[in-house]
């Protein structure tokens, strides 16, 4: 085992009763798996035993499934990749939104490589049966899933060198979601909107209303030593120790809430911790968090 990955798995649940009549689903979201040489197989050991215990209806992958898209031409790397969307594809309808490490590498020259990413991603889903959503429905019989694609500019600066930086853009976000066309979400089935960055603000929400669930991941869960974060959700707070971006002490970034009274937030913590491109001062707090898997079970009230 890498010392520098989560040791233990936790499933976390959340209950979402919707005021009509709803077939039962149990929807399982998973994503930050962050797959690189360094990342072992005890991290998708993990991602097996989920699946065994949860039996989902249905998957969502929250991205940042590769910790670079450099890795879809990695042999090692790919193989890892191959078998656990395959595993999932098996055990359920699954569905896949890509995050920034996904087509942007993070290293210290980073370029946007959409060109070469998105049709290779393409190429994986159709081959392991997972559907890649890139602004657009999916439909099953009790659900219809929007998965948003957060390109680089909700994700991105390039600063006065010239340089390409990771950072938060939830402005950029509202432009986007502002201009999509939600009108085929109606109260026949599940309206669910999946998306990897939780850029969530008032006018997000707004143009959101129509779904019954919001899911994200990319947060890692703030990296929240295992037994705090439980303590953490009994007092309804879902801040953490550090970002995504690496800044401190971030709000909203773990478990499920109701936002505006009706739409319910889901973040999934993800399988690993603070990313592996990350300095190895940050890399050390992930044996602290649990690998974590999010079960949502709805229902009608």
């Amino acid at each position: 085992m890498n010392l520098k990955e989560p040791t233990t798995l936790k499933i976390r649940l959340h209950q979402v009763g919707l005021s009509r009549n709803i077939k039962p689903t149990k929807v399982m979201l998973t994503g930050d798996w962050h797959i690189s040489p360094i990342i072992s197989d005890t991290q998708f050991g993990f991602l097996a035993d989920a699946i065994s215990q949860i039996h989902p209806d249905v998957i969502v992958m929250q991205g940042d499934i590769v910790d670079s898209p450099t890795e879809l031409s990695r042999e090692t790397s790919l193989k890892k990749l191959l078998r656990e969307m395959k595993l999932c594809s098996k055990a359920a309808p699954t569905f896949l939104v890509l995050g920034s490490h996904d087509f942007i590498t993070p290293t210290k020259k980073r370029e946007i490589m959409k060109e070469f990413a998105i049709p290779r991603w393409k190429i994986l889903c159709k081959k392991c049966g997972v559907k890649l959503l890139l602004d657009e429905w999916a439909e099953l019989p009790n659900i219809r899933i929007f998965g948003s694609f957060q390109d680089e500019k909700c994700s991105t600066y390039t600063n006065k060198s010239g340089e390409l930086i990771h950072k938060d853009r939830p402005s950029e976000f509202e432009k986007y979601i502002e201009k999509m066309d939600f009108s085929a979400a109606t109260p026949d089935k599940i309206n669910w909107l999946a998306a990897h960055a939780p850029l969530i603000t008032p006018k997000v929400i707004e143009a959101c209303k129509k779904f019954d669930v919001l899911s994200f991941g990319h947060t890692h869960g703030g990296i929240v030593p295992r037994g705090m974060d439980e303590i953490f959700e009994k007092f309804g707070i879902h801040s953490g120790i550090i970002s995504a971006n690496k800044t401190l002490f971030p709000r909203k970034v773990r478990g499920a809430w109701e936002e505006d009274g009706e739409t319910m937030i889901v973040i999934n913590a993800g399988m690993t911790g603070a990313q592996f491109c990350a300095p190895e001062i940050f890399q050390k707090l992930n044996r602290i968090k649990a690998a974590e898997v999010s079960l949502v079970e709805i229902d009608s009230k």
